[in-house]
């Protein structure tokens, strides 16, 4: 017979993701020139953290909303903020950002390898990008603009 589905404490889970993007970070940070940077990241971190997202929002999904707290959903600020009241929506979310962010650093080290930008440069668009995600890709790209790349 099948099981009920139970959902681990999130705290756990949200360490598990923090610390799994933080080691990506740590990767595109101190070894840029390590030819399987970009493939350890994408290919265990982000993968890693795309399985624990989507094991998370498969519980959000099973979860009923507060009541009072409005109709979830995508397309209006009261909807999200709706889905953002549940504690496994709100991970989850967190988790995402924590993915496509780490994705945009990927992006910055490839495309600046590419443009020959010395990895000193990249290191401040690391940074806002880790922790103000599309700030940080708009200092690369401003950077690319500044340089005539």
């Amino acid at each position: 017979p099948l099981q009920e589905f139970r959902m681990p404490p999130l705290k756990p889970l949200f360490q598990t993701a923090s610390v799994l993007a933080l080691i990506g970070w740590l990767l595109l940070m101190a070894l840029p020139g390590w030819a399987h940077t970009a493939s350890v990241v994408v290919g265990v971190v982000v993968v890693l953290l795309a399985i624990i997202y989507a094991w998370v929002l498969f519980a959000a999904l099973r979860q009923r909303p507060e009541p009072g707290s409005g109709k979830p959903g995508f397309f209006t600020l009261g909807g999200v903020l709706a889905l953002l009241r549940n504690p496994t929506a709100a991970l989850a979310a967190w988790i995402h950002i924590l993915a496509f962010d780490l994705m945009v650093g990927v992006y910055i080290r490839h495309e600046g390898a590419l443009a020959g930008i010395s990895h000193w440069a990249l290191l401040p668009c690391y940074v806002l990008t880790l922790m103000f995600g599309p700030l940080g890709l708009l200092a690369f790209l401003g950077l690319r603009w500044w340089l005539g790349i």
